[in-house]
Formats: structure tokens, C-alpha cells, sequence
């Protein structure tokens, strides 16, 4: 048994929406457009259709990139917002601040600032997906100092925010306290969130818990971060595990025959992805080694449910009903196989052989020459039709094939 290829496993439409403000008439920052860029192009990188903007000087053009974002919302199946810059509490409700606006007191932040509930709007009314909000922007209230110190709540961090259904909001650090813009080219927190985004096999959830012990431990406990979490319906995966060591060692267990083995770790992936079609493969490849003939047909059955376009789940049961000596139904499966993807030899080979045992030799003829024709270079397939040369005592085309093996592989 061969190794088996790995499949494209994400097949839902994203859609990101990504904001960095950093040249604030009052309180520059350094980082929140570099920490933009880098999270848009990490979500390109994960399939995310990315609208990025930077530097929003105003909260009309705020709202306009934020209703873009919203009319294309209800055509994809996940949404992704990020904003590093100025963000601030004003009573019980996060402000997100444009760059050119002098906010003199909390009324101008309600006026002119974007609230969050204007993106979150976007977010609550697709609870059955994924919707991700990521504030990185707990920092210090630039205009603190301008406002009446009666003032309803300081300026320092954000409120907390309850997560609708379905959704999950992120904070740089833990409400009502600040995180430091950084001291590179990019945050702490943007940095680890891009460094867990891409590692494969690793769940949303864990993502953010992998980013909380890494800013953690850089800032020496000094900066927590938090999250509030919605999320329903299945485990969400940024990058899905394409699980190649674990299928490699599979395929070890399989050919030294440790069949129980293999089954427990094939059996483990399933339990987390139901739908993988290499797992699926493996199972009935397991099942099949351990004589389990109809487990195996059932799982490649199930398989071929949901990839009714996979040749090698048809081909796999093939194999199956030919050991069985179901010789008519392993025919039909090559049959489809050839249909799909009439340029690989090995279905001309292996209906030929069906062909063979059901003692229509011409027919099998025909699939030998078929594969020799498509692959001339691969010694097997002289050496099957040399076979059935033999068998039917043409000798001389047999004498013929059988040194074209020879020549092609003379060890």
C-alpha cells in the first residue's frame, strides 16, 4: 500500500475585514498600520478575501469601509475583523477612533468615533458561522488629559464586550487595562496571533489560548490578553491539519501488518474530522487487511457519498470486490475511475485483470495495450500483458514483452 495524497480541506468563502490608524494628530503610534499589513496578508494566505484600509481620517469614511465589509458579509460562510489603533471606552461602550478628529470631550467620541456595535451589527445575524472580532487597539487615551476629570469612566483600555452567538471578540489585554504599542516594527500580540493563525491542526480556540502565553511570557505577566467566545456548531480551523506524519505513520503500521494499531490512530483523526477523505482511504485499506470486508466497502461507500468525483475511493473498493472475486463489480468502479481520469494506467491495469479472471481475454487485452500505450516506460505493464500472452500460448509476443521488462528493469 502506497501513501495516500492529502486533500484541500477548506472549502468555506472568508472574508476579512482589516483596519490599522497610526498617524493621529495626538497620540501617533508606530505599529497599528505594520500590524495591519501583516494580519491582511496572513489572511490572504489563509483564504480570506481581505478588505484592508489605513489611516481612516474620519467616521464617514470609517462607516463607508465598514458597510462594504457588511453588504458582502451574507455571501460568505466566515468573517474576520481586525483594528490596531486608538480604541477607547466611553461610559459602557468601545469608541474606535479616526486620526484626525480633536475629540475635546466624551460627547465628540460618541459623535464622531465609530462604536463597535456598528461592526458587531454585521457579525450578530450569522450565528450559525464563524464571525471573529479582534480589537488590538487597549491603548492609552491620547486626549485624556482635555477632558473633565468628572468624566464618567478614565480612557485607559476597553469595556468588555459580550460575545454574540456564534462569534468570538478578542482583546490585546484584559478590560480597562493598556498594551504597549511595541517596540519592533510590529505588537507582541500581533506577532504571536500571525505565528498560531498559520500552524496547521490548531482550532480558533487555541489559537488565541497559544497568542495569551506567548505575549505573556514576553511581557513578564505585564499584558493578559482575553477573549469572549460564541462560537457554535463544529471545531473551527484557521488551516486544517493535513496530518502527513500521522497518515505516514499509518502507512508504516499498515505495511508491517499492525492493523489494530493503524485503525485506533486513523479512527482519532476521524473523530475530529468525519470527512477526511485520506482517513477515510486509510480505514478501508485497514479494514481490508484485517479481512473486514464489508467495514471496509461501508467506509469507502461513505467516502465516495461525499467525494462522488474521487477516483481513488472507487478504485480502493475495486480492489475489494476483485480479491472477492466480484469480478462484474469491480469492473463497473474501474469503469468510473477511467471516465474521471482516463490517462491513469493503473484502471486499465486493474480492469484488465478482472477482464482476465473472467476469461475475457480479449477484453483485458485491450486495457493491457491501453495502459503499455499510456505509460511505455513502466515495466509492470509489459509484464501483465506478457502473462497473458503466455496463458493464451503466444509465445513469441510474450518472449518479447517479458524482455521489454528486462530492459526497462534489469536488476
Amino acid at each position: 500500500l502506497s501513501p495516500l495524497f492529502m486533500f484541500s480541506q477548506n472549502d468555506e468563502k472568508r472574508l476579512a475585514l482589516v483596519i490599522g490608524n497610526a498617524n493621529y494628530e495626538k497620540g501617533e503610534l508606530k505599529n497599528p498600520v505594520n500590524d495591519a499589513l501583516l494580519i491582511a496578508q496572513t489572511l490572504e494566505e489563509l483564504d480570506f478575501d481581505v478588505i484592508l484600509d489605513t489611516n481612516i481620517v474620519n467616521k464617514s469614511d470609517f462607516i463607508n469601509v465598514v458597510m462594504e465589509f457588511g453588504d458582502r458579509r451574507e455571501d460568505y460562510d466566515v468573517a474576520f475583523v481586525y483594528y490596531a489603533g486608538h480604541g477607547i471606552q466611553v461610559g459602557s461602550e468601545n469608541y474606535l477612533l479616526p486620526t484626525k478628529v480633536d475629540f475635546q470631550k466624551e460627547t465628540d467620541v460618541r459623535m464622531k468615533a465609530l462604536a463597535v456595535q456598528d461592526i458587531m451589527m454585521y457579525l450578530t445575524g450569522m450565528t450559525n458561522q464563524v464571525n471573529v472580532l479582534i480589537l488590538d487597539a487597549c491603548r492609552d487615551n491620547p486626549f485624556e488629559g482635555n477632558w473633565n476629570s468628572k468624566r464618567s469612566l478614565k480612557g485607559s483600555g476597553l469595556a468588555k464586550m459580550k460575545a454574540p452567538t456564534g462569534s468570538l471578540i478578542a482583546f490585546s489585554t484584559t478590560a480597562g487595562h493598556t498594551a504597549p504599542d511595541g517596540d519592533g516594527e510590529n505588537s507582541l500580540y500581533s506577532t504571536a496571533l500571525v505565528k498560531y493563525m498559520l500552524e496547521p491542526g490548531v482550532s480558533l480556540d487555541q489559537v488565541f489560548r497559544n497568542v495569551r502565553a506567548e505575549v505573556l511570557e514576553k511581557t513578564n505577566g505585564m499584558q493578559q490578553t482575553e477573549e469572549a467566545t460564541q462560537l457554535t456548531g463544529e471545531t473551527f480551523y484557521l488551516v486544517k491539519s493535513n496530518y502527513e506524519n500521522e497518515f505516514n505513520k499509518i502507512d508504516s503500521l499498515i505495511a508491517l501488518d499492525e492493523y489494530h494499531v493503524a485503525l485506533e490512530r486513523v479512527s482519532s483523526i476521524l473523530n475530529i474530522e468525519p470527512e477526511n477523505k485520506t482517513a477515510l482511504l486509510l480505514k478501508g485499506n485497514i479494514y481490508s487487511g484485517l479481512e473486514m470486508y464489508d467495514k471496509a466497502t461501508n467506509v469507502l461507500d461513505e467516502g465516495i457519498a461525499l467525494y462522488p468525483n474521487e477516483t481513488d475511493l472507487y478504485f480502493q473498493k475495486g480492489l475489494i470486490l476483485y480479491d472477492l472475486e466480484e469480478y462484474e463489480k469491480a469492473i463497473e468502479l474501474y469503469d468510473a475511475c477511467i471516465v474521471m481520469e482516463p490517462k491513469k494506467t493503473k484502471f486499465y491495469r486493474n480492469r484488465g485483470w478482472s477482464y482476465e479472471s473472467l476469461e475475457q481475454y480479449d477484453l483485458a487485452l485491450l486495457d493491457y495495450n491501453q495502459a503499455v500505450e499510456l505509460d511505455p516506460g513502466e515495466a509492470s505493464n509489459y509484464d501483465y500483458r506478457a502473462d497473458l500472452y503466455a496463458l493464451l500460448e503466444e509465445n513469441s509476443k510474450a518472449f518479447l514483452d517479458y524482455s521489454k521488462c528486462i530492459e526497462l528493469y534489469p536488476s
